[in-house]
């Protein structure tokens, strides 16, 4: 029985014209990475093209361990969402029964939440590249982690590149060496960060800065 299905599925992948190392190329990749984007590498141009000859195989694997598979097709990448994270409503479908979550720090988090309310803001202005990548200076990426979060970048450097890595390993951001020391040189933020942060989640932060705003003009207003 089980060599019969096995045989079944070897079968599903060579009529797609691919092997069963192709498939284990691809899925050993999402499960180590969580995402494929077509852009970054040759390699994961080998492995977009080829998902997209084996995609609902992938689909159904994965969905046996309870991880779902999210194609975006305008952003040519592919990422994993475990359960019980949440996902782009775009993508809401009555076939998506789970997501992949990511374990991040307290510092990886609040980057991230504030590298994707500095790109809902570029974004909103129109002040997008062509790749639909935006570009922040370390001080509106500090003054971002301010004035929402309540906080600031750690002085450990050790910590601040470490988590720049995870984000970059993400594929939310790429960034030049030496970034926190330099500033010259800008936070790219890329559009995948929409994947990952949902406009509901950026909500709580955005509403906190616009009631200290708010105290501060009443403040303003008394004071004159």
């Amino acid at each position: 029985m089980a060599s019969s299905i096995y045989n079944e599925f070897v079968e599903l992948v060579n009529e797609a014209g691919l092997d069963l190392e192709d498939f284990q190329d691809i899925t050993s990749y999402l499960l180590e990475n969580g995402v494929i984007c077509r852009e970054d590498s040759q390699k994961e141009e080998k492995y977009y093209d080829n998902f997209l000859r084996l995609e609902s195989i992938i689909k159904d694997y994965l969905n046996l361990i309870n991880i779902n598979v999210v194609h975006d097709e305008d952003l040519l990448s592919i990422r994993l969402y475990a359960p019980g994270s949440d996902f782009p409503q775009s993508y809401l479908d009555d076939d998506i029964k789970s997501n992949m979550s990511m374990s991040l720090s307290s510092e990886e988090s609040a980057y991230l939440i504030a590298l994707a309310i500095l790109y809902n803001q570029k974004f909103n202005e129109g002040q997008i590249e062509d790749d639909a990548s935006v570009e922040v200076e370390l001080e509106e990426f500090n003054t971002a982690l301010a004035s929402y979060l309540s906080y600031s970048a750690n002085e450990n450097k050790s910590v601040r590149d470490e988590a720049l890595r995870t984000l970059r390993r993400l594929k939310v951001l790429n960034y030049a060496k030496g970034v926190f020391e330099s500033e010259d040189a800008p936070l790219i933020i890329r559009p995948y960060i929409k994947q990952v942060i949902l406009p509901d989640m950026l909500k709580p932060f955005l509403e906190k800065d616009e009631v200290n705003t708010t105290e501060h003009k009443d403040i303003s207003n008394e004071n004159e």
